[in-house]
């Protein structure tokens, strides 16, 4: 992922490749190691069911890899 600021992740929606909103980023996890986001955390988006999801998900927030995603730009897309 390129640089950026995180206040500028924060909000944003998240959509699969089809455009339907997965929910919207409320947190980031930073690899300390490097500096980098290594995990954004996505508030799940009304009536998802999160047991269908391929990633960890608790309490209405899903830990979203950062490799999952194909670009950022008004939303995050997911490459899958």
């Amino acid at each position: 992922m390129t640089a950026t600021f995180g206040r500028e992740l924060i909000g944003l929606s998240v959509v699969d490749t089809r455009g339907d909103i997965l929910g919207t980023v409320a947190d980031l996890m930073l690899d300390l190691s490097n500096g980098s986001v290594g995990t954004m955390v996505i508030e799940l988006g009304d009536g998802l069911d999160a047991d269908l999801l391929p990633w960890p998900s608790e309490a209405g927030l899903m830990l979203l890899p950062t490799e999952e995603i194909d670009r950022v730009g008004a939303q995050i897309v997911l490459n899958r």
